[in-house]
């Protein structure tokens, strides 16, 4: 058996001999690829900010402010039915919807802008939000100031052009209210003494005087039917007239300038609520913009999946 078994064992020698070397193959990269485990997903870091998502934003806030607008006007030209039939109170009342309708417009325009800023924005976090309804606020706001500039209101020039007119008003009657005296003789016309006697017959001038000193309307007639009759005895002498205009004038001189400051106070008070209102108004549109750039940011829960399932947001 021993030597039976010894040819056999002589051949595989010689095989094994004979046979290529087997070469120890290295793993190559795709295989430890494929046996890799992906890592976990982790948001990206520091604010990231896309001009596109803010100009969308921006192009969709003037869309909704156009086309709130446009419903507004027509609920507005509806609501008044025959012109004819209209009167004072149906003016301010319809001044007051606008207003509350201009706000509720800008409000609902800043929100979606805001909104869609962020929507469309891969990869959008809380600090590129907040940037990005500020910005889409800064860009709709100039834009509506241009546009205001330009005679184009889009039903908002009582919200915005409120603060120019009453600031241009109080200081219109700050300027009378140091003339004083002079206006006075201006606005009765009694600058010319040929013209006195003709001014006093004009029943305006007992309105004007009134509201120029603070008098009531039958205070006011009793003092220039007293003007009035010195003036009709020395009327044929210029100067005897001119010499009783001052003198008149001179007696209510210091009431009607105090009177103007009144007006003057009046109007810097009603500036001054505008100006406050209209700047609480400009911090609610940007507060509104920021709410709505903040609600277009997917829950972390929905960043992984998308991160995930793409490999990217």
């Amino acid at each position: 058996m021993a030597s039976s078994n010894e040819p056999n064992r002589d051949v595989r020698r010689e095989l094994r001999e004979e046979g290529p070397p087997l070469e120890r193959r290295e793993p190559t990269a795709r295989s430890v690829e494929a046996f890799e485990t992906p890592t976990a997903a982790v948001p990206p870091m520091g604010p990231r900010v896309r001009w596109g998502g803010v100009t969308s934003g921006f192009i969709i806030a003037l869309g909704t402010i156009l086309l709130l607008t446009a419903l507004g006007l027509a609920i507005g030209i509806t609501a008044v039915g025959d012109p004819r039939a209209a009167t004072h109170n149906t003016v301010t009342g319809l001044g007051i919807g606008a207003g509350i309708w201009a706000a509720l417009t800008l409000l609902i325009a800043y929100f979606l802008g805001g909104l869609v800023s962020t929507t469309v924005t891969d990869r959008p976090d809380r600090a590129g939000a907040l940037i990005h309804g500020a910005l889409v606020w800064t860009l709709a706001s100039v834009f509506l100031l241009w546009l205001l500039g330009q005679g184009i209101s889009l039903g908002l020039s009582g919200l915005f052009g409120a603060l120019g007119g009453l600031t241009r008003t109080a200081a219109t009657v700050a300027t009378g209210a140091v003339a004083g005296g002079g206006d006075l003789a201006q606005r009765l016309g009694f600058t010319d003494p040929s013209r006195v006697m003709d001014r006093l017959e004009d029943p305006q001038t007992v309105s004007v005087f009134a509201a120029a000193t603070g008098m009531s309307t039958e205070e006011a007639r009793t003092a220039l039917v007293q003007f009035r009759d010195r003036v009709a005895a020395v009327r044929e002498n210029p100067d005897q007239v001119a010499a009783e205009a001052r003198t008149f004038l001179a007696q209510y001189a210091d009431r009607a300038q105090q009177q103007a400051l009144k007006a003057a106070a009046a109007v810097q008070e009603g500036a001054t609520v505008s100006s406050w209102v209209t700047f609480g108004v400009l911090v609610l549109t940007l507060v509104v913009a920021i709410l709505g750039a903040m609600a277009g940011i997917p829950s972390l829960r929905t960043w992984r999946m998308r991160w995930t399932h793409t490999g990217a947001a």
